[in-house]
């Protein structure tokens, strides 16, 4: 198998962009790629990212200080996952429930040291 190359840096990076954004942008975007009404899709692009990224940093795509705060997002979106919390992953809940108000500000935080 082959090494992931940099534009999977990129899709890293704009994964954690569309977790950043209000309620209405990323609703916008699941609409837009066919997504919704699920959410899923804003974490499972950065998941995938995620699992790369110490091969990023390695390759000096990333900065190693965005790590930390990336663990945290990825925290946060684990902890929403399993099935007592599907209601999270519909775009209804992402306007309204404090779980994705903390995946924006991580995401923000995270972004910040990204780019």
């Amino acid at each position: 198998m082959n090494e992931p190359g940099p534009r999977f840096a990129v899709a890293f990076v704009r994964s954690v962009a569309v977790l950043a954004p209000e309620a209405d942008a990323q609703v916008a975007w699941l609409e837009n790629i066919g997504a919704a009404p699920s959410a899923e899709e804003l974490a499972l692009e950065f998941d995938d990212g995620f699992r790369l990224a110490p091969t990023f940093v390695e390759r000096r795509w990333l900065n190693d200080t965005a790590m930390p705060a990336s663990t945290l997002l990825d925290d946060q979106l684990g902890a929403m996952s399993g099935d007592p919390n599907a209601s999270l992953w519909h775009i209804d809940a992402l306007a309204d429930r404090a779980e994705w108000d903390r995946v924006r500000k991580l995401a923000e935080a995270a972004l910040i040291l990204l780019t």
